[in-house]
């Protein structure tokens, strides 16, 4: 073998070596196993989402926004807490000592009060029923929240006292990660589940 040949055999290995570590880099770079970024599916791990979070803040929001249409009356028990203008504000009834209601309106975290309270013309046969609410309510909008978190993991848009055949009930909206509503019943003085059920009027 000549000078020449040696000298194309050299210049053919060293190309067919560059050739390979040139395509070993592009696999690298290219959607294997490890080159997938954390919380990926390649990695296998799964990516968080961000339902739990969002019901959680919701459901705190909520809660604040009792705590402070509370204080803006002065005392009373909520009977009533709905979200409202697609989730910027709160509407909030409290009953104070009287029996009288009373509607406060909040900011969408539950923070601070937008505009001052509002007096109903509240008459005798409201008075009464409001009455009857507050002294069986054993369990408080505090609670009646959790509860329903419970019953079923979501945000819980809306809650109120009511009469259902005869017993009053904390009543409310919860929206579950997949965005359905559940109307919810639980009894005011057990916490005792009273109705679940898909709510397909949306």
């Amino acid at each position: 073998m000549n000078s020449t040949d040696t000298s194309r055999i050299r210049r053919t290995a060293v190309s067919a070596a560059v050739l390979i570590v040139g395509a070993l880099t592009v696999a690298g770079c290219s959607g294997g196993p490890d080159a997938a970024g954390p919380g990926s599916a390649a990695s296998g791990t799964a990516v968080p989402t961000t339902d739990a979070t969002t019901a959680a803040a919701t459901n705190d929001a909520l809660r604040a926004a009792a705590a402070t249409a509370r204080d803006a009356v002065g005392s009373g028990t909520v009977v009533a807490v709905e979200q409202e203008q697609g989730g910027a504000a709160w509407e909030v009834l409290v009953v104070t000592a009287d029996q009288v209601e009373h509607e406060v309106h909040t900011n969408a975290a539950g923070s601070a009060t937008t505009g001052t309270p509002v007096t109903d013309g509240t008459d005798v046969d409201d008075r009464a029923e409001h009455q009857r609410f507050v002294d069986a309510a054993a369990i408080d909008v505090d609670e009646a929240v959790g509860r329903l978190h419970d019953v079923v993991a979501g945000s819980v848009t809306e809650l109120g006292l009511d009469d259902h055949a005869g017993t009053v009930v904390w009543e409310g909206d919860v929206r579950d990660a997949a965005g359905t509503k559940h109307s919810v019943r639980i009894d005011a003085g057990s916490g005792d589940v009273v109705t679940n059920v898909v709510d397909t009027d949306d």
